[in-house]
């Protein structure tokens, strides 16, 4: 109990190291455009990243404008401010980075631009998510039982994206949870003279696919462990894995950085 006590603490303590993070968020051109402006070429495919939003005089957000670096790549053009990379010396992107003095240059556009021909990339780690959980029934390994009782508990999750661009669906969520389960005594299963019902702390661990945001599916395994008051009915499966099928209702607590900084970026 003590330690998975502190598995739990030790996960919460992780939200805020979550939100800590800078509000910088990933992005990336879908299609090739070029900047009329300062007459420069994106190609679909660049990585950029927004470092900062002036909102317009206006109050007119489309005319935001949107402040972001072009992330450092090479080229295979040699010049002065070249290096070797597979002993083959490459030139910088100089248009996008200032490889004198090592500052990414900063180019800006308006939202209702940005929003036209960048996407967001969010990172593969979405964050950490605690929620409440029922198992309606669960399978005992030993017999092949399946058993119905009521496990009710809060399970510790972390949150994984399975693909970047998307923010969120198709997420694998791998789980900590403790909980309490009812447990129905009979003379098949333990050493009693009628049906009673016990109280059993459970433990478990989990993996949850997220579909959707209202669609989720939760694979789970864990340990019963019958209270002292009726550890005398010698529950044949008091301390044996048991397998399950659970329900998740879950709330985010945190983000992840490409996340946290998408509440402010386009």
């Amino acid at each position: 109990m003590k330690k998975i006590t502190f598995i739990l603490i030790l996960s919460l303590s992780s939200i805020f190291y979550c939100n800590a993070q800078d509000l910088q968020s990933n992005h990336i051109f879908n299609t090739n455009y070029t900047n009329k402006t300062t007459k420069l070429n994106y190609k679909k495919g660049y990585k950029i990243k927004v470092i900062d939003i002036k909102p317009a005089s206006d109050g007119n957000e489309k005319k935001d404008s949107i402040i972001f670096t072009v992330n450092r790549f090479s080229t295979d053009t040699i010049s002065q401010d070249s290096f070797k990379k597979n002993n083959k010396r490459v030139k910088l992107n100089t248009l996008f980075y200032e490889t004198t003095n090592g500052f990414s240059i900063q180019h800006i556009m308006t939202r209702e631009v940005f929003n036209k021909y960048t996407d967001p990339i969010y990172s593969s780690f979405r964050g950490v998510r605690a929620g409440f959980y029922t198992i309606p029934f669960k399978i005992r390994i030993d017999n092949f039982d399946f058993e119905q009782n009521i496990n009710f508990g809060m399970n510790i999750g972390f949150q994984f994206r399975f693909n970047k661009k998307i923010e969120d669906r198709w997420l694998y969520e791998p789980s900590i949870g403790i909980g309490i389960s009812s447990i129905n005594l009979n003379s098949k299963n333990s050493n009693v003279s009628e049906e009673r019902t016990a109280s059993a702390f459970s433990s478990s661990i989990g993996f949850i696919l997220h579909f959707d945001k209202n669609i989720n599916i939760g694979l789970f395994s864990g340990m019963d462990f019958l209270g002292n008051n009726d550890i005398e009915a010698n529950w044949k499966y008091n301390k044996k894995i048991w397998f399950g099928i659970g329900v998740n209702i879950g709330f985010s607590l945190s983000e992840s950085k490409g996340e946290s900084s998408n509440n402010e970026t386009p």
